[in-house]
């Protein structure tokens, strides 16, 4: 595939000017050159003509200004910049936002290795507030489950102009999801979503807290963010309703579970002896999430000693070795993006406990016997995977083990490689390359570990 041209488009309305010299200048800085810039002004004035012109006065040509009549919202915007973008691949980033020098050369590195023409690519970012970054923002590969209650990929994206033309421009009747609702629509349609895990943008945030508009703002997107959300699901059959959560940052999906039926045999649940559980209705809270027909696993968080995680999933390293997702850490207390009590696609749950679609475990023929521990679960998931389907783990449902004795042998690990070398030694893609891997995850480097928690009586 050869180098791609990039259409960077961007909206302008309520222009701070010192800030959008600041987005123009990271533009400029850019160390790959294959690109066209697109300003759509809703702005009163054309004070942003001149000084984008001043700003490129070596490529004026590929820098392109046009005032809109309509202030019809930020999707009119981007259909306007699709309609003129000359480029294969368009880029939508925000008025006052920032790129990484190596952005664009990223996002270029990052589509020659893609198999496909037609796709989305996302990438980390962390929030800029002054000349300060922060919070960085280290995101898994796609994973529908967690997208579907929140937005995690934020607004920055590149697609290619031919999935534009396979699914259509933006939903110009989406006020500020239109951007969540077209990942949506690609994500539905089968179509890939791909992840560069490098902080490549920067986005403008402050400190200070919502004002009363603000809120009243920010709960209407909630809002409109999470019916497209089951509108999507209820296309495809499943059941569901949902609310919008205190923080307005995220959603909660509640999975219809009324066709359950205890001994059904539409599903298998799980449990060693050893295991407790410590929450109501478990079995049917799992059967409304495999209700959904691209999910194959579901599974439970377990705590350890005290009021801490044993694990909410599992990562793998690229030599196959399996680590308990927040082991260790506090369960009253926020883990990274909040990750650890959010139902999210996980490579691998807990065996001790989990439930599996029936129909998907003869087509796979059941776990395979050769394998013990933890390998054998991580086998049939990624066995499953491979066949389209997901692993979810649900953290509301809550379970510990009285004691553990999990272990794999030599032989069973051998045989894992030799079945799943090539895609475990691409790494977890549900575990961000960015943070540390081990026992210890989901901490970002440099942060102080979190203090032990006394063991329960």
């Amino acid at each position: 595939m050869s180098d791609a041209y990039f259409s960077l488009i961007v909206w302008t309305y309520d222009t701070d000017m010192d800030q959008f010299k600041d987005m123009l200048e990271s533009i400029d800085q850019q160390d790959y050159r294959e690109f066209e810039l697109y300003i759509l002004d809703n702005n009163p004035t054309n004070e942003l003509e001149v000084t984008i012109k001043e700003f490129f006065p070596d490529i004026v040509d590929k820098v392109h200004y046009r005032r809109l009549k309509k202030k019809n919202g930020g999707a009119y915007a981007y259909n306007v910049g699709i309609h003129f973008a000359e480029g294969d691949h368009v880029v939508f980033l925000g008025q006052h936002d920032r790129l990484s020098g190596n952005t664009l050369s990223s996002l270029n590195e990052k589509l020659q290795s893609l198999e496909t023409e037609e796709y989305i690519i996302y990438s980390d970012h962390d929030e800029l507030v002054g000349l300060d970054r922060m919070n960085p923002h280290f995101k898994s590969d796609f994973n529908k489950e967690l997208f579907l209650q929140m937005n995690y990929i934020g607004e920055f994206i590149c697609i290619s102009k031919k999935l534009i033309k396979q699914i259509g421009e933006f939903n110009e009747k989406a006020k500020y999801s239109y951007i969540y609702e077209y990942i949506l629509r690609a994500a539905f349609k089968k179509k890939e979503i791909a992840h560069v895990p490098s902080l490549l943008y920067h986005k403008r945030t402050t400190l200070k807290g919502m004002n009363k508009e603000e809120r009243k703002e920010a709960e209407y997107s909630c809002k409109e963010h999470l019916a497209l959300a089951l509108s999507y699901l209820r296309n495809t059959g499943v059941v569901c309703s949902g609310r919008v959560d205190q923080s307005l940052k995220k959603w909660h999906i509640d999975y219809d579970d009324t066709s359950f039926r205890r001994f059904g045999k539409d599903y298998m649940f799980l449990r060693e002896e050893n295991v407790k559980l410590f929450t109501r209705n478990n079995v049917k809270k799992l059967y409304g999430y495999l209700c959904q027909p691209d999910v194959a696993v579901v599974g439970v968080r377990f705590l350890g000693r005290g009021f801490t995680y044993d694990n909410a999933g599992y990562i793998f390293d690229e030599s196959g070795t399996e680590y308990p997702a927040f082991h260790g850490q506090r369960i009253f207390r926020d883990t990274y993006d909040g990750l650890g009590s959010m139902p999210r696609d996980v490579s691998m749950v807990d065996g001790g406990c989990c439930m599996i679609d029936s129909k998907v475990y003869r087509m796979l023929h059941g776990f395979d016997p050769n394998l013990s521990g933890r390998d054998a679960m991580l086998d049939f998931c990624l066995r499953a995977k491979a066949r389209g389907y997901r692993t979810v783990v649900v953290p509301r449902v809550i379970a510990r083990f009285k004691e553990r004795n999990v272990e794999s042998t030599q032989s069973s690990h051998e045989r894992l490689m030799e079945k799943h070398g090539e895609m475990i030694q691409k790494g977890d893609g549900f575990y961000n390359k960015n943070l540390p891997i081990g026992v210890e995850n989901y901490i970002l480097p440099g942060t102080e570990k979190q203090p032990e928690t006394k063991e329960a009586e």
